[in-house]
């Protein structure tokens, strides 16, 4: 196994999650097919680089949440940065996930599948607010071009697209980004 681990694995330069894919691999084959205990000890198994999130700067945040001309499009960009929404996270919410008196945005089922609570800014319900008059959403928070649809994937990547062509940034952002600025 350690021959295998050094001279494959390790000598092509795998990235640490295959290595760990490998290894766990190798204790599932002792444990189920062989029916032997295996000391996973004596294979190396790597750890998972620690890198810093991409952020942006307060000019770069502000120049692309001022870029939308659509109040849709600059809610949906605002929430992900101001509450650190993920995308998925962002298109399940429904408008009963608002609480506007108590200043409140509930998250439900977010990517570890538990549910949590944000606070929101006078400035966002103002937003959601004006959002919510123009496009009097049925059943999802931010719906497609048909009422009751959700608002995919692709189109809000998108929107944040147009967003970064509007304001002439060529930094490879993401929605991600957004999120951990």
């Amino acid at each position: 196994m350690i021959i295998f681990n050094n001279e494959y694995i390790l000598a092509n330069n795998y990235s640490a999650s295959f290595q760990n894919q490998v290894v766990n691999a190798i204790k599932l084959f002792f444990r189920t097919v062989q029916n032997k205990s295996f000391d996973i000890e004596i294979i190396h198994r790597p750890k998972h680089p620690k890198l810093l999130s991409n952020v942006l700067s307060k000019e770069e945040v502000k120049a692309i949440l001022n870029a939308p001309t659509n109040v849709k499009h600059k809610t949906m960009l605002s929430l992900i940065y101001a509450c650190g929404l993920r995308r998925g996270g962002l298109l399940n919410l429904k408008p009963a996930h608002i609480e506007s008196k108590r200043y409140i945005l509930i998250i439900k089922q977010s990517k570890v599948k538990k549910d949590r609570i944000t606070s929101i800014s006078d400035k966002l319900i103002g937003l959601l607010r004006d959002y919510y008059k123009t496009y009097k959403p049925d059943v999802w928070l931010f719906e497609g071009q048909n009422n009751g649809e959700k608002y995919s994937e692709k189109s809000l990547q998108s929107v944040l697209k147009q967003a970064l062509e509007k304001c002439k940034m060529t930094k490879p952002v993401t929605l991600h980004w957004l999120r951990h600025s």
